[in-house]
């Protein structure tokens, strides 16, 4: 690394600190202009004409056949940000890929009662997930690509900040806490459209109902460390045809080659 190079790195992750800290403390923080306000209009209309594109093949040919990232290349290229994979990085390690990408649009007046949970690893209504009391390490990270605003009116994600770190659970059946319920402490995450909310998957967080007169339109990918076992079954494990896989930015390769079709891994082995 040149001079150059270590003080542009240097940089980064001063850029990045706050949000680190943030996401250490509190569970969760919210990036800024991850995809940037001159395309932001474009990537949201992709991702909504797209999932009507998803569902139909799916109709078709089955909903583990084709990785939902297939369907959204302009959106795609957004998901090696610098800033956004800095501060990934500073917690998961330099070595991350993406174990899963999902679709979370909301039409109007959309009506949802809470449904407080972790993620995986840690979602306990996954037969696959890691048993209570969970590890005081993180082991994956959630991000909500907010694509719409998001705001107190239309819906912002439900979060309860710090409960990254209580040994208890929402979906913990001893636990006496109860998923379906507002909780003290909760509030929920908002930003400007092209803003991601980036979570650890430990904490406590609930999609949210839609009352406003617009559609809500965001994208949940979740980040993993290079040694964490994804090849479970179900549609996370669905793959990306190799002429797809090939025009995708290097750097977003990288995060999906363990999903690409007829390719020869790089890294991933």
């Amino acid at each position: 690394m040149t001079d150059k190079e270590a003080a542009m790195a240097d940089n980064l992750l001063e850029t990045v600190e706050p949000y680190v800290t943030q996401l250490r403390e509190e569970g969760w923080c919210v990036l800024e202009d991850v995809v940037p306000a001159r395309v932001v209009d474009e990537v949201r209309e992709e991702v909504e004409t797209s999932e009507v594109d998803y569902n139909e093949f799916s109709k078709e040919h089955g909903r583990w056949e084709r990785n939902v990232i297939s369907f959204m290349p302009k959106f795609a290229a957004h998901l090696a940000n610098e800033r956004l994979l800095a501060t990934i990085r500073q917690v998961l390690g330099p070595q991350v890929r993406i174990s899963q990408t999902e679709y979370k649009i909301r039409p109007p007046h959309y009506e949802l009662v809470r449904a407080y949970h972790s993620d995986f690893p840690y979602d306990l209504n996954q037969k696959w997930h890691i048993t209570q009391p969970f590890p005081s390490a993180v082991i994956g990270i959630t991000t909500l690509w907010m694509l719409s605003e998001f705001t107190t009116e239309n819906g912002g994600t439900w979060i309860v900040p710090k409960t990254h770190v209580d040994l208890r659970n929402p979906r913990g059946k001893e636990d006496g806490i109860g998923d379906r319920n507002p909780l003290d402490g909760e509030m929920q995450a908002i930003g400007s459209a092209g803003s991601v909310l980036i979570m650890d998957s430990r904490i406590w967080h609930s999609n949210a109902e839609n009352p406003s007169a617009g559609k809500r339109t965001a994208v949940v990918v979740r980040y993993a460390p290079w040694w964490l076992n994804l090849e479970l079954f179900g549609v996370n494990t669905a793959t990306i045809p190799g002429e797809t896989f090939d025009g995708l930015p290097d750097d977003v390769k990288v995060l999906y080659e363990h999903r690409a079709e007829n390719r020869e891994p790089t890294v991933w082995i």
